[in-house]
């Protein structure tokens, strides 16, 4: 069985461990394999899956029992996550990238891509790019599994502020940077009624990190930006069966 890292990389990577934070996972990867049945795709041994924004390789673990593991792959571009996630589960291929595409990867090589809580964070430019990225990558017909924050993350972060100002010490540093987002809840409501990217972060451009946040993308948005590589075969903002909202795509061939 695959190892597992140290607690506190994966608290720092999910804020969380252990059990919690594999039950998280297999929340994710329960609703993947439901929906890849539904669109003619079940899981099987020789599909090729990848796992973008891997980490350490909690998900990607979860798929070895109907994949095999030569077909497994992840992709991320922090070096230090990647060698705990070789360490832990030497079985699959774990995969250096960059915060942008491309990837060192053939055209239509890939069945399945999933990503869970990375679209959650990606700005606008990087969250375009790497669909752009994922339609190359996928063969025709092929599946797409990503989370984002829900449009009750607007209320979530005005939360954490109401905490804040009350003296309440808030839990997590992750809870500090919701509370400095979306600060204009009445405009971040009208942007997602209109359709638009909702992305906030702590820095400005030029600085690097600004590709990195919190992200909200209306369906509404998808459909408009995105329609024209994948149809939307879900939008489910359901935190009991995945914490984040979690979008089925589909490549159009």
């Amino acid at each position: 069985m695959p190892g597992f890292p140290p607690e506190a990389l994966q608290r720092e990577i999910h804020g969380h461990s252990g059990e919690v934070s594999l039950h998280e996972a297999y929340m994710f990867f329960r609703e993947i394999k439901a929906y890849a049945r539904y669109a003619g795709h079940p899981l099987s041994a020789d599909m090729k899956l990848l796992d973008f924004g891997c980490g350490w390789g909690r998900i990607l673990r979860l798929f070895m029992k109907d994949i095999r593991p030569e077909n497994l792959f992840g992709l991320d571009a922090t070096s230090r996550f990647l060698m705990e996630a070789r360490l832990c589960n030497p079985a699959v291929t774990f995969m250096g990238g960059h915060v942008a595409p491309p990837t060192p990867v053939m055209d239509g090589f890939f069945d399945l891509i999933v990503a869970f809580s990375v679209f959650s964070h990606l700005d606008e430019y990087l969250a375009g790019r790497w669909i752009a990225e994922f339609h190359r990558l996928l063969r025709p017909g092929g599946l797409v599994f990503i989370t984002t924050q829900s449009r009750r993350f607007i209320d979530f972060c005005a939360e954490q502020r109401l905490r804040r100002a009350s003296g309440i010490r808030l839990e997590h540093s992750w809870h500090e940077v919701c509370a400095d987002s979306f600060t204009d809840e009445a405009r971040a409501q009208a942007r997602y009624d209109a359709g638009h990217f909702l992305h906030a972060t702590p820095v400005r451009r030029p600085h690097p990190g600004a590709h990195y946040g919190e992200a909200i993308i209306p369906r509404a948005y998808i459909r408009q930006k995105w329609g024209h590589m994948f149809r939307i075969i879900e939008f489910l903002d359901d935190p009991s069966r995945v914490p984040q909202v979690f979008i089925v795509l589909q490549k159009i061939a």
